[in-house]
This record gives structure tokens, C-alpha cells and sequence, in this order.
């Protein structure tokens, strides 16, 4: 029988009004995306929202999947826009990022 053809994620962010982080870095899937809206970053609960350049920044959709990771075997890949995340911890003020990989049980909603 033959194996599944691997699926890949490539996230490519370059330095943009909302993160000033570059990336250009691909992911071997281990599930499909799906889309997610919140996520718990360092103990505070965060809305979550990809970033496009559209419009000079605008929401899209953020998308989570388990990807391989070298050094945890597996993790949650949490990606969005080309201009990656923004994400707006509860009561503080909204910061972007290219990416982030997390636990699982960091997906809240």
C-alpha cells in the first residue's frame, strides 16, 4: 500500500509594520489546518487573528496544525497572512508575530 504524500507548510513573513521578524521556514504536516481564533501565549488568554498586507493590514484567518518538530517530535504550528499573527492578549494591548509553535492545549478556541 502506498504511504500518504507528505504534505508541507511553508510560512514566509518579511518585516512589516506588524512584526518586524522575517521568516521563511517550511513544516511537515502531520494533520490538516484548521482554523483557530484564540490561543493561551504565556498564561494570558489571546484573540488570534492571521495579518494580511491588504490594505495596508488588515484581519484574515489564523490556521493551526501538527507539524514535526525536531526538538518536541510534534507541535502545534499556528500561521496566518504574509504579514503572520496578531494577536490581543485580554486587557493588553495587540502585538504581532511571523508565527508560533505551540502545545496543543494552547489552542483555546
Amino acid at each position: 500500500m502506498p504511504g500518504r504524500v507528505p504534505i508541507f507548510i511553508d510560512v514566509f513573513v518579511e518585516a512589516n509594520p506588524n512584526t518586524s521578524e522575517e521568516c521563511g521556514l517550511r513544516f511537515k504536516a502531520e494533520s490538516e489546518p484548521r482554523v483557530v481564533s484564540r490561543v493561551r501565549l504565556d498564561g494570558r488568554d489571546c484573540a488570534l487573528a492571521g495579518w494580511s498586507s491588504a490594505g495596508g493590514g488588515s484581519a484574515c484567518e489564523a490556521r493551526a496544525a501538527k507539524v514535526e518538530d525536531s526538538s518536541a517530535g510534534s507541535a502545534i504550528l499556528i500561521y496566518g497572512g504574509d504579514w503572520g499573527l496578531r494577536l490581543t492578549p485580554d486587557g493588553g494591548e495587540p502585538f504581532g508575530e511571523p508565527y508560533l509553535l505551540l502545545a496543543n492545549e494552547s489552542i483555546v478556541g
